[in-house]
């Protein structure tokens, strides 16, 4: 069963909900499974309203392979 994605974030600092980053980035996994699929993993930095402090979370992950895109 796949983890549900949310694309709302918790500051670790004052637990603010923070909804949108204003920075993402993709990171391509180097080895493929043992499915032969390749993991893109896509990162965001995130700033909170209330207190301004930064901080990085997943945004989402996605496998790629020849039958398709697995989120």
């Amino acid at each position: 069963m796949p983890k549900t994605i949310t694309k709302e974030k918790s500051c670790p600092e004052c637990g603010e909900i923070v909804k949108d980053p204003y920075k993402t980035w993709e990171l391509v996994a180097p080895m493929p499974d043992k499915k032969m699929r390749i993991t893109v993993t896509v990162f965001g930095m995130y700033q909170c309203p209330s207190c301004g402090k930064k901080f990085r979370a997943v945004v989402s992950k996605a496998k790629l392979s020849t039958e398709g895109i697995e989120l």
